[in-house]
């Protein structure tokens, strides 16, 4: 949700009488992990990888290519126009900015303990330009900020836009190493989230302890989704633990479960334990006797 110093109520910009004549639509990724589509009306490509400046919410912002379409694919919204690729000028007033960013930050928070309020700072986010100022923030309800907005746009003459983000957006923007020891998923390569559940967890025949199965965010770790296809599957082709089958005349009991070794081990009635491949395993097997059925002499 977001609360702004004004209340802008222009109709948005209609880009599809542009598409015909338009070069290319890129993506672009600004320094809060925000990701944007934009129009390009020039004669000049990007590449991914291009620091480029384009038109945003009536001012100028800078970002980086990840991804280009074709004017002509469907994309959900476009918010602006490339202007032009950063010059080393723009490069300098961005890295500036950054600094500029911490300086805001910590004002508001000083506002933020001196009002009060119930909230947790993540970062902050400025056009290139300055002319508008993102702070982003969590918080268990909906409040009030309009005292704070205008702390903050009378102290840097900018318009101010507070963005509330959930828990997993939070760890996205602060970045941070996970329990597997690598950069956090949501940091360096995912640009959205699915939703997990510990169905998932129990899929993986995980312990739906917290400790385990939880990110830095709190929530259920988005790797928990990246096998749960490969999960579903395999627990169609693999028995269950404690099932029993009929190996020929022999029935057994299945003792242990290998889907990565592709392998079963049942233990017969004799004690005797075999450990079968999979596919082997669904060749021999066959239907378990009924109670009341005869053996014939």
């Amino acid at each position: 949700m977001s609360y702004e110093i004004e209340n802008e109520n222009g109709n948005s910009e209609n880009y599809d009488n542009e598409r015909s004549s338009a070069l290319e639509l890129f993506r672009l990724l600004f320094s809060s992990k925000r990701l944007e589509t934009f129009i390009n009306m020039s004669d000049k490509p990007t590449s991914v990888g291009d620091m480029v400046v384009v038109s945003a919410d009536r001012g100028e912002d800078i970002g980086i290519v990840v991804a280009k379409y074709n004017p002509r694919d469907p994309v959900a919204s476009i918010t602006g126009h490339f202007l032009r690729k950063a010059t080393p000028d723009d490069l300098q007033i961005d890295r500036q900015n950054r600094e500029f960013e911490k300086k805001v930050l910590k004002f508001c928070k000083e506002r933020v303990s001196t009002r009060t309020m119930d909230m947790k700072l993540t970062s902050c986010e400025s056009q290139l330009d300055r002319r508008k100022l993102r702070i982003y923030f969590t918080a268990d309800q909906r409040k009030d900020f309009r005292g704070l907005v205008r702390d903050l746009a009378s102290k840097f003459h900018a318009r101010i836009e507070m963005r509330q983000i959930g828990v997993r957006d939070d760890a996205r923007q602060k970045d941070g190493i996970g329990l597997c020891g690598k950069r956090l998923c949501c940091a360096s390569y995912l640009s959205h989230f699915r939703s997990i559940t510990l169905k998932t967890a129990r899929e993986q025949d995980l312990a739906p302890n917290p400790s385990k199965v939880s990110g830095v965010c709190g929530r259920l770790m988005c790797c928990l989704n990246y096998e749960s296809d490969f999960y579903r599957k395999a627990s169609k082709l693999y028995p269950q633990l404690g099932s029993r089958a009929m190996l020929g005349k022999r029935e057994g009991k299945v003792t242990a479960v290998d889907i990565f070794r592709e392998t079963i081990t049942l233990k017969m009635e004799d004690d005797e334990e075999k450990v079968l491949n999979i596919e082997k395993f669904h060749r021999r097997k066959k239907p378990l006797k009924k109670p009341d059925d005869k053996v014939n002499p």
